[in-house]
């Protein structure tokens, strides 16, 4: 587990990549729009929510191994309006294995979040509204030597709360609830559940 940019760098990195992922929530009444949330939109949500809630772990444990801590950050969006993240962590270490073990809650929050994105040949701005919660439990390996890098153990993390997504005078409300689980030995993340009424499976690999 290796977190090392700025918490706005790395929040524009993760914002900007899913400036298409958002505009999967916009909703309509026209022909087109009798299905506006892809089963791709859909994944692409879920892998959002997921990496911004993996972020923000990530910044908490940049302090002290053990004991708690907490975040409390703002953001500007691409096109306006901001995101916001709070939360916070406790962790043990057991100092004959170096294991770290912590339990977490997150928050993340859209206000006005405007983003624009390409569909096709034409230009949007979704505007995003709303909250999801992130309760989890993860480990990992402290390195043998200062400087080295940790090693991601276990993950396990539920992700439930709603978003209201409008684009032009179309505006869908998008539930979510999904888990995310850690596969240490292939190295991979698995995110399972519902987004926006579609079932999602997704499976992604470490720093993705």
């Amino acid at each position: 587990m290796k977190i090392t940019m700025p918490f706005r760098r790395a929040l524009a990195i993760l914002t900007i990549g899913a400036v298409s992922t958002l505009a999967g929530c916009d909703g309509g009444t026209g022909p087109d729009d009798r299905d506006p949330v892809t089963p791709e939109d859909a994944d692409a949500i879920a892998s959002f929510v997921s990496e911004m809630d993996f972020l923000s772990l990530g910044i908490m444990t940049l302090t002290a191994a053990s004991g708690g801590r907490s975040i409390s950050r703002t953001a500007p969006c691409p096109a306006g309006g901001s995101v916001s993240v709070s939360g916070s962590s406790e962790s043990s270490t057991n100092e004959q294995t170096k294991v770290v073990a912590t339990k977490w809650t997150t928050t993340q929050t859209h206000a006005a979040c405007a983003i624009t994105h390409t569909r096709g040949d034409k230009t949007a701005t979704a505007v995003v509204d709303g909250s999801v919660t992130t309760s989890g439990s993860s480990s990992y390996q402290l390195p043998a030597s200062r400087g080295g890098l940790r090693t991601l153990l276990s993950w396990a993390s539920t992700t439930v709360g709603s978003t209201t997504t409008k684009v032009g005078d179309r505006t869908s409300t998008c539930a979510v609830d999904v888990k995310q689980t850690y596969d240490p030995v292939a190295k991979t993340f698995t995110i399972s559940g519902v987004m926006c009424g579609r079932q999602v499976n997704i499976t992604r690999g470490l720093g993705r």
